[in-house]
Protein backbone atom coordinates (compact mmCIF):
# COMPACT_ATOMS: atom_id res chain seq x y z
CA UNK A 1 0.00 0.00 0.00
CA UNK A 2 1.36 3.21 -1.15
CA UNK A 3 -0.80 5.91 -1.03
CA UNK A 4 -3.76 6.52 1.06
CA UNK A 5 -6.66 8.90 0.56
CA UNK A 6 -8.17 10.55 3.50
CA UNK A 7 -11.18 12.48 3.11
CA UNK A 8 -11.94 15.36 5.89
CA UNK A 9 -14.45 17.53 6.44
CA UNK A 10 -13.03 19.32 10.08
CA UNK A 11 -15.38 17.83 11.91
CA UNK A 12 -14.16 15.47 15.21
CA UNK A 13 -15.04 12.10 14.26
CA UNK A 14 -13.62 13.15 10.58
CA UNK A 15 -9.78 14.33 12.72
CA UNK A 16 -10.29 10.95 14.53
CA UNK A 17 -10.73 9.23 11.34
CA UNK A 18 -6.95 10.94 10.02
CA UNK A 19 -4.96 10.38 13.13
CA UNK A 20 -6.11 6.32 12.49
CA UNK A 21 -5.08 6.40 8.83
CA UNK A 22 -1.51 8.32 9.76
CA UNK A 23 -0.52 5.61 12.11
CA UNK A 24 -2.07 2.63 9.72
CA UNK A 25 -0.10 4.58 6.95
CA UNK A 26 3.37 4.79 8.94
CA UNK A 27 2.38 0.39 10.13
CA UNK A 28 1.68 -0.58 6.21
CA UNK A 29 5.48 1.42 5.03
CA UNK A 30 2.88 3.54 2.87
CA UNK A 31 4.40 6.74 0.84
CA UNK A 32 1.74 9.06 0.12
CA UNK A 33 -1.10 10.26 2.21
CA UNK A 34 -3.42 12.72 0.74
CA UNK A 35 -5.39 15.02 3.23
CA UNK A 36 -8.38 15.84 0.98
CA UNK A 37 -11.50 18.64 1.52
CA UNK A 38 -14.16 19.19 -0.55
CA UNK A 39 -15.59 22.10 0.48
CA UNK A 40 -18.68 22.56 -1.35
CA UNK A 41 -19.15 19.15 0.68
CA UNK A 42 -19.04 21.14 3.99
CA UNK A 43 -21.01 19.82 6.76
CA UNK A 44 -23.45 21.97 9.32
CA UNK A 45 -21.04 21.72 12.03
CA UNK A 46 -17.15 21.24 11.93
CA UNK A 47 -15.04 21.15 14.45
CA UNK A 48 -12.48 23.81 12.58
CA UNK A 49 -13.69 27.36 11.09
CA UNK A 50 -15.08 27.91 7.47
CA UNK A 51 -16.42 30.90 6.05
CA UNK A 52 -19.18 32.28 3.86
CA UNK A 53 -16.78 34.76 1.51
CA UNK A 54 -16.17 34.72 -1.73
CA UNK A 55 -14.54 30.49 -2.96
CA UNK A 56 -11.12 32.02 -3.45
CA UNK A 57 -11.04 32.98 0.05
CA UNK A 58 -12.95 29.39 1.15
CA UNK A 59 -10.03 27.39 -0.37
CA UNK A 60 -7.96 29.94 1.70
CA UNK A 61 -9.49 28.68 4.73
CA UNK A 62 -9.68 25.18 3.21
CA UNK A 63 -5.97 25.05 3.33
CA UNK A 64 -5.77 26.53 6.27
CA UNK A 65 -7.76 23.89 8.11
CA UNK A 66 -6.10 20.83 6.22
CA UNK A 67 -2.27 22.60 7.09
CA UNK A 68 -3.96 22.12 10.93
CA UNK A 69 -4.69 18.72 10.28
CA UNK A 70 -0.98 17.73 8.51
CA UNK A 71 0.88 19.02 11.19
CA UNK A 72 -1.05 16.88 13.87
CA UNK A 73 -0.26 14.10 11.12
CA UNK A 74 3.42 14.45 10.97
CA UNK A 75 3.40 14.92 14.10
CA UNK A 76 1.97 11.28 14.89
CA UNK A 77 4.28 9.93 11.72
CA UNK A 78 7.70 11.04 13.93
CA UNK A 79 10.78 11.88 12.25
CA UNK A 80 11.53 8.69 11.30
CA UNK A 81 9.50 7.80 8.15
CA UNK A 82 9.01 8.10 4.90
CA UNK A 83 5.70 9.30 4.64
CA UNK A 84 5.12 12.35 2.51
CA UNK A 85 1.38 14.12 3.77
CA UNK A 86 0.06 16.43 0.11
CA UNK A 87 -2.98 18.73 0.74
CA UNK A 88 -5.45 18.77 -1.80
CA UNK A 89 -8.78 20.98 -1.77
CA UNK A 90 -11.12 22.09 -4.35
CA UNK A 91 -15.15 22.32 -4.52
CA UNK A 92 -15.81 19.18 -6.37
CA UNK A 93 -18.58 16.88 -4.95
CA UNK A 94 -16.43 14.52 -3.09
CA UNK A 95 -16.62 11.23 -5.06
CA UNK A 96 -15.79 13.52 -8.49
CA UNK A 97 -12.65 14.61 -6.09
CA UNK A 98 -11.63 11.19 -4.91
CA UNK A 99 -11.52 9.52 -8.06
CA UNK A 100 -9.59 11.78 -10.04
CA UNK A 101 -6.55 12.26 -7.04
CA UNK A 102 -6.55 8.51 -6.85
CA UNK A 103 -5.96 8.57 -10.74
CA UNK A 104 -3.13 10.69 -10.23
CA UNK A 105 -2.03 9.27 -7.29
CA UNK A 106 -2.33 5.21 -7.90
CA UNK A 107 -4.06 5.57 -4.63
CA UNK A 108 -4.67 2.13 -3.02
CA UNK A 109 -7.34 3.02 -0.18
CA UNK A 110 -9.73 5.91 1.16
CA UNK A 111 -10.21 6.71 4.46
CA UNK A 112 -13.36 8.57 6.04
CA UNK A 113 -15.10 8.69 9.19
CA UNK A 114 -18.51 7.65 9.92
CA UNK A 115 -19.90 10.76 9.86
CA UNK A 116 -19.34 14.69 9.67
CA UNK A 117 -22.32 15.63 11.93
CA UNK A 118 -22.63 15.62 15.96
CA UNK A 119 -26.31 14.00 15.47
CA UNK A 120 -25.46 10.73 13.77
CA UNK A 121 -29.01 9.36 13.96
CA UNK A 122 -30.31 12.21 11.50
CA UNK A 123 -26.62 12.16 9.26
CA UNK A 124 -25.91 8.83 8.20
CA UNK A 125 -28.76 8.55 5.70
CA UNK A 126 -27.57 10.59 2.96
CA UNK A 127 -24.20 11.86 4.51
CA UNK A 128 -20.96 11.84 2.80
CA UNK A 129 -19.45 8.33 3.99
CA UNK A 130 -22.45 6.30 3.02
CA UNK A 131 -22.28 7.81 -0.45
CA UNK A 132 -18.85 6.55 -1.01
CA UNK A 133 -19.82 3.20 0.76
CA UNK A 134 -22.14 2.64 -2.31
CA UNK A 135 -20.38 4.32 -5.38
CA UNK A 136 -16.57 4.45 -4.69
CA UNK A 137 -14.17 1.63 -6.56
CA UNK A 138 -11.53 1.82 -4.41
CA UNK A 139 -11.27 0.32 -1.34
CA UNK A 140 -12.65 2.15 1.76
CA UNK A 141 -12.13 2.03 5.38
CA UNK A 142 -14.40 3.81 7.31
CA UNK A 143 -13.32 4.74 11.20
CA UNK A 144 -15.93 4.90 14.15
CA UNK A 145 -15.77 8.45 15.96
CA UNK A 146 -14.01 6.57 18.67
CA UNK A 147 -11.75 4.29 17.18
CA UNK A 148 -7.98 3.98 18.61
CA UNK A 149 -5.69 2.10 16.26
CA UNK A 150 -3.38 -0.49 17.65
CA UNK A 151 -1.84 -3.60 15.84
CA UNK A 152 -4.71 -5.54 13.91
CA UNK A 153 -3.79 -9.05 14.92
CA UNK A 154 -7.58 -10.27 13.43
CA UNK A 155 -9.79 -9.39 10.49
CA UNK A 156 -13.54 -10.42 10.28
CA UNK A 157 -14.31 -11.45 6.96
CA UNK A 158 -17.94 -10.89 6.87
CA UNK A 159 -19.67 -12.84 3.84
CA UNK A 160 -22.43 -14.42 2.40
CA UNK A 161 -21.99 -17.77 1.46
CA UNK A 162 -24.45 -17.16 -1.89
CA UNK A 163 -22.28 -14.40 -3.41
CA UNK A 164 -18.94 -16.02 -2.43
CA UNK A 165 -17.80 -16.13 -6.16
CA UNK A 166 -14.85 -15.73 -8.30
CA UNK A 167 -15.52 -12.15 -8.30
CA UNK A 168 -14.81 -12.59 -4.68
CA UNK A 169 -11.49 -9.76 -4.06
CA UNK A 170 -9.23 -12.55 -2.61
CA UNK A 171 -5.92 -10.87 -3.88
CA UNK A 172 -7.05 -7.60 -1.75
CA UNK A 173 -7.88 -9.96 1.30
CA UNK A 174 -4.49 -11.24 1.22
CA UNK A 175 -2.95 -7.77 0.57
CA UNK A 176 -4.46 -7.23 3.76
CA UNK A 177 -3.31 -10.13 5.78
CA UNK A 178 0.14 -9.57 4.39
CA UNK A 179 0.01 -5.55 5.21
CA UNK A 180 -1.16 -6.47 8.82
CA UNK A 181 0.33 -9.78 9.68
CA UNK A 182 -3.34 -10.80 11.31
CA UNK A 183 -5.29 -14.15 11.01
CA UNK A 184 -8.47 -14.16 9.47
CA UNK A 185 -11.96 -15.46 10.70
CA UNK A 186 -14.29 -15.89 7.69
CA UNK A 187 -17.93 -15.27 9.54
CA UNK A 188 -21.43 -15.98 7.88
CA UNK A 189 -24.65 -15.37 9.20
CA UNK A 190 -27.77 -16.10 8.50
CA UNK A 191 -31.23 -14.58 9.61
CA UNK A 192 -32.99 -16.96 11.82
CA UNK A 193 -35.76 -18.99 11.02
CA UNK A 194 -34.49 -19.18 7.20
CA UNK A 195 -34.35 -22.01 5.26
CA UNK A 196 -31.03 -23.35 4.40
CA UNK A 197 -30.56 -22.79 0.51
CA UNK A 198 -30.16 -26.92 -0.81
CA UNK A 199 -26.87 -25.42 -2.38
CA UNK A 200 -25.64 -24.70 1.13
CA UNK A 201 -22.92 -27.58 0.99
CA UNK A 202 -21.77 -26.44 -2.72
CA UNK A 203 -21.53 -22.89 -1.56
CA UNK A 204 -19.10 -24.13 1.30
CA UNK A 205 -17.31 -25.90 -0.57
CA UNK A 206 -16.45 -22.83 -3.37
CA UNK A 207 -15.80 -20.15 -0.21
CA UNK A 208 -12.94 -23.38 0.92
CA UNK A 209 -11.63 -23.32 -2.35
CA UNK A 210 -11.37 -19.54 -2.44
CA UNK A 211 -9.93 -18.86 1.30
CA UNK A 212 -7.93 -21.75 2.52
CA UNK A 213 -4.97 -20.46 1.32
CA UNK A 214 -5.27 -17.88 4.11
CA UNK A 215 -6.02 -21.22 6.69
CA UNK A 216 -8.47 -19.04 8.15
CA UNK A 217 -10.82 -19.93 10.86
CA UNK A 218 -14.66 -20.71 9.61
CA UNK A 219 -17.31 -19.56 11.70
CA UNK A 220 -21.79 -20.17 11.18
CA UNK A 221 -23.58 -17.94 13.20
CA UNK A 222 -27.67 -17.13 13.03
CA UNK A 223 -29.77 -13.98 14.63
CA UNK A 224 -32.04 -11.55 14.03
CA UNK A 225 -30.00 -8.88 12.67
CA UNK A 226 -27.13 -9.61 10.77
CA UNK A 227 -25.37 -6.63 11.09
CA UNK A 228 -25.68 -6.82 15.30
CA UNK A 229 -24.49 -10.18 14.55
CA UNK A 230 -21.59 -9.39 12.67
CA UNK A 231 -20.22 -6.84 14.99
CA UNK A 232 -20.75 -8.94 18.04
CA UNK A 233 -18.68 -11.55 16.73
CA UNK A 234 -15.72 -9.07 15.96
CA UNK A 235 -15.96 -8.02 19.61
CA UNK A 236 -16.28 -11.29 21.13
CA UNK A 237 -13.08 -11.95 19.32
CA UNK A 238 -10.93 -9.10 19.99
CA UNK A 239 -10.95 -8.05 15.67
CA UNK A 240 -9.61 -5.02 14.95
CA UNK A 241 -10.81 -4.99 11.07
CA UNK A 242 -14.18 -5.66 9.88
CA UNK A 243 -14.04 -6.43 6.01
CA UNK A 244 -17.24 -6.87 3.49
CA UNK A 245 -18.22 -6.46 0.16
CA UNK A 246 -21.36 -3.81 0.23
CA UNK A 247 -23.52 -5.83 -2.04
CA UNK A 248 -22.99 -8.84 0.67
CA UNK A 249 -26.24 -9.23 2.92
CA UNK A 250 -27.54 -5.80 1.41
CA UNK A 251 -25.11 -4.87 4.10
CA UNK A 252 -25.59 -0.84 3.86
CA UNK A 253 -28.98 -1.21 3.74
CA UNK A 254 -29.06 -3.05 6.93
CA UNK A 255 -26.36 -0.89 8.29
CA UNK A 256 -27.68 2.42 7.77
CA UNK A 257 -31.39 2.03 7.37
CA UNK A 258 -32.38 0.49 11.01
CA UNK A 259 -32.48 2.36 13.61
CA UNK A 260 -30.76 -0.75 15.49
CA UNK A 261 -27.73 -0.48 13.04
CA UNK A 262 -27.15 2.84 13.42
CA UNK A 263 -27.05 2.63 16.98
CA UNK A 264 -24.64 -0.06 16.86
CA UNK A 265 -22.44 1.70 14.33
CA UNK A 266 -22.30 4.71 16.69
CA UNK A 267 -21.25 2.80 19.45
CA UNK A 268 -18.73 0.66 17.65
CA UNK A 269 -14.84 0.89 17.52
CA UNK A 270 -14.02 -1.14 15.04
CA UNK A 271 -13.34 0.09 11.75
CA UNK A 272 -15.29 -1.59 8.88
CA UNK A 273 -13.15 -2.04 5.42
CA UNK A 274 -15.37 -2.35 2.53
CA UNK A 275 -14.06 -4.41 -0.83
CA UNK A 276 -15.45 -4.43 -4.00
CA UNK A 277 -16.02 -7.37 -6.66
CA UNK A 278 -13.06 -8.17 -8.88
CA UNK A 279 -14.15 -7.21 -12.70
Amino acid sequence: MKTIIITTDFSESALNAARYAAKLAKSVDANHIILYHAYDNLPIGTDLPMTDATPSLVEEQSLSNLRTVQAELIRILGENNNVNVQLVTNNFPLLRGIEGIADEWHADLVVAGTTGRSNLEQALIGSNTVNLASSLKLPLLIIPADANYDPIQKIVFACDLRKVSDSTPVAEIGHWLERLRAKLLVLNVTLEGKNVSPDAIMEQYKMHALLDIFQPEYHYKTGDDIAVEIEEFAKEHDAGLIVTIPKSYGFFERLFRRSISKQLIKKSAIPLLLLRDKE
